[in-house]
């Protein structure tokens, strides 16, 4: 029950004064208030209290017009000021504008954002697919320092296998030696990599310094043909499309960058490759039938030897 922010009555205690057969002073004395209160607690049939609502509310528009000023704001969308501006110049001179808000209000319609019609966004699943699809995406760390530093991150679509690595720039040089890392790392056979359009990545809708002279192949791009490796990129703003790479981006964030607290960028780098042993070795997926990217990369392995390039045992050595 909501009591008044002066109420000197419990529920409990305006029952007891119903019930009771005890004089009123008697009753005013053992509970603190007046003769008048026990005398209106005595009448009432409900033990809560009465809206401070007037019975009558004083309204500039009649209530003939609420079907009309719902039409103009669901229907066509029309802001207030023009509605005010028509209302006054037609029926209401005296109109203010604060009435008409006011009436909005009482209609539930003052908000027209929420009356816009919404897009719904589909949400798809990735297609399952055999280990070599790999997610690619960077973020940039805090700066403790000097120096700026971003981190390159992969995951793979079919096992969940995630390696990370930090660089000073974010850059085509830096991608393509994270691309060769990846290379080294996965023990199987990468067949396509999605990425965003970043620079580091490609020349794909790139804007920044356009002016400047650009190879027409991006060395990741021809990094990836050289290997045979499909290179695909997102659609531009829509970065939920590379949606497994921008997740983990967000787990790896709140598990480091924002659960502890750095002295220096060497300790923020220790206690992410740190991070990437736990997300491999011990972090089971409960999507995956709780079993851990290591676990699902073995799995892998004893159904699909064909694909790999080298036993997911040597792994443990370089995680």
């Amino acid at each position: 029950m909501t009591y008044h922010a002066n109420a000197r009555l419990t529920a409990y205690q305006r029952k007891i004064i119903k019930q009771s057969q005890a004089p009123y002073r008697v009753l005013a004395k053992q509970f603190g208030v007046s003769v008048t209160t026990i005398a209106k607690w005595k009448k009432r049939t409900a033990m809560n209290d009465k809206s401070s609502r007037p019975d009558h509310v004083q309204k500039a528009l009649p209530d003939t017009l609420e079907p009309v000023l719902d039409f103009l704001r669901r229907d066509w969308l029309m802001d207030m000021d023009t509605i005010w501006l028509a209302l006054k110049k037609t029926l209401f001179p005296q109109l203010s504008k604060s009435a008409v808000y006011r009436q909005l209000v009482r209609q539930g319609i003052n908000n027209v954002k929420e009356l816009r019609p919404k897009q719904k966004r589909e949400y798809k699943k990735f297609q399952a697919c055999p280990p070599g699809f790999i997610h690619i995406d960077v973020f940039k760390l805090p700066k403790l320092g000097s120096k700026k530093l971003y981190v390159f991150i992969a995951i793979d679509r079919a096992t969940r296998l995630m390696t990370m690595r930090v660089y000073p720039h974010r850059d085509a040089v830096c991608g393509k030696a994270f691309f060769d890392h990846c290379q080294q790392f996965y023990p199987f056979k990468i067949y396509r990599i999605l990425t965003d359009n970043g620079g580091e990545f490609t020349n794909k809708h790139y804007r920044k310094n356009s002016s400047i002279n650009r190879p027409e192949t991006h060395i990741f791009t021809q990094a990836c043909t050289n290997a045979e490796i499909e290179h695909l990129t997102t659609k531009p703003y829509h970065p939920w499309t590379n949606g497994m790479a921008e997740r983990t981006v967000g787990t790896i964030k709140t598990e480091t960058v924002y659960r502890m607290q750095f002295d220096s960028q060497a300790q923020l780098i220790s206690a992410l490759y740190g991070f990437e042993r736990y997300f491999n070795c011990h972090r089971p997926y409960k999507a995956m039938n709780s079993r851990t990217p290591v676990e699902l990369t073995q799995t892998w392995f004893e159904k699909q030897p064909e694909i790999f390039i080298k036993e997911p045992s040597a792994l443990l050595t370089t995680l």
